[in-house]
């Protein structure tokens, strides 16, 4: 295991149906969720998230909603994940098979 002045090892994700994009990354102890994705360059790298303001962004660590970003500490060994919009309220899409069934 990396001593705590060495830095933090985590991972940041984000998916998407044509392509994936995973980094392994080190940060100084104490960053937050928001510092290590700022740190992970991955705004520079998906062209989709640019326009959004990385605040506004839904993540997770290991699909568990981080509800507060800029305040939650990055732990050793974590993934963190950016989670893209949905294309479908799930209700209106079960609605729309159950009318189908019918």
């Amino acid at each position: 295991m990396q001593r705590e002045a060495e830095g933090i090892t985590c991972e940041v994700a984000w998916a998407t149906p044509a392509s994936q994009y995973l980094e392994v990354i080190t940060v100084p102890s104490g960053t937050t969720v928001l510092g290590a994705l700022e740190a992970s360059g991955l705004c520079s790298k998906v062209s989709e998230l640019c326009s959004v303001p990385m605040e506004t962004l839904t993540i997770g660590i290991f699909g568990e909603h981080v509800k507060s970003p800029s305040d939650q500490v990055v732990r050793q060994g974590e993934r963190i994940e950016v989670y893209r919009p949905l294309q479908v309220d799930p209700k209106q899409a079960r609605r729309a098979r159950a009318r189908r069934k019918v």
